[in-house]
């Protein structure tokens, strides 16, 4: 039986580890084309999973935060499969960074996580937004964060206002794109057992943090159902998704902390 994204293609970033890799180990099942990259060679080794599930697949080593690389994957994916249907902007970097340090320190803290977190989901938007619109309309899902509620601890000034200035995207570019049904949503992610949650202060599985994490694949499945209710569908929306609270989209309306967007 033929899955629900039979025929589209896929873009997923930061898919060797993580949430990432479950992000494009979905889309594939659901019988999407994908290309995947990482700055990690390991990204290559995902090509034959996501091929084993009838799909045709790529892999790129590139850097987010690198316009040239950004664009060599756009216009290899371009070039593969004639256009993009879904952007992931998925990649994302930690490092504690608190307000007590000293000025060298938080520059070069401030360039490696904005690069990633920011500036990569800006320059992957922009490269794809012209062809969604040439093929008719499109998914854009941007990985956030729950702290965009709370905040996060102490040393995470610099990740939040990574993560918060992702909405300077979400909610514009869907105002933008509604009409050329481009959708464009967040998903703000609470602690999911993948390599940034294991790495965070020298985390283990049997740490506290770990305890409630969600499930990669569950997160995945959620992300499969946002892009699968269609032009219609919800966008300008960041979805929570929070430990020990089921993995479910809310119902349209009932939202995170922006109303959805208008035209």
């Amino acid at each position: 039986m033929p899955g629900s994204l039979e025929g589209q293609s896929a873009i997923v970033t930061g898919a060797a580890l993580g949430l990432g890799n479950a992000f494009a180990r979905a889309l594939a099942g659901e019988g999407a084309n994908v290309t995947v990259c990482d700055v990690r060679e390991e990204v290559n080794d995902l090509v034959p999973t996501l091929e084993g599930s009838g799909v045709q697949a790529q892999a790129l080593v590139a850097d987010v935060g690198v316009a040239e690389d950004v664009r060599r994957v756009v216009d290899g994916h371009v070039d593969r499969f004639g256009g993009v249907d879904v952007l992931v902007s998925n990649a994302g970097v930690w490092r504690a960074s608190t307000a007590t340090d000293n000025l060298d320190k938080t520059l070069d803290d401030y360039d490696f996580l904005v690069n990633t977190n920011l500036k990569g989901v800006y320059l992957f938007g922009r490269a794809v937004i012209p062809h969604m619109i040439a093929g008719g309309g499109g998914n854009i899902v941007h990985i956030s964060s729950a702290h965009l509620a709370t905040g996060g601890g102490p040393d995470m000034d610099l990740y939040d206002a990574s993560k918060w200035g992702i909405n300077g995207f979400t909610i514009p570019w869907s105002k933008a794109l509604r009409e050329r049904n481009v959708r464009v949503n967040g998903l703000c992610m609470g602690a999911t057992d993948s390599h940034m949650v294991r790495t965070f202060d020298e985390q283990n599985p049997d740490s506290g943090i770990l305890e409630n994490a969600m499930r990669a694949e569950d997160v995945a499945a959620l992300m499969v159902d946002l892009i699968n209710e269609g032009p219609d569908g919800r966008t300008g929306n960041n979805v929570n998704i929070a430990a020990g609270h089921p993995i479910e989209l809310p119902p349209p309306g009932s939202l995170y902390i922006y109303s959805e967007a208008q035209a």
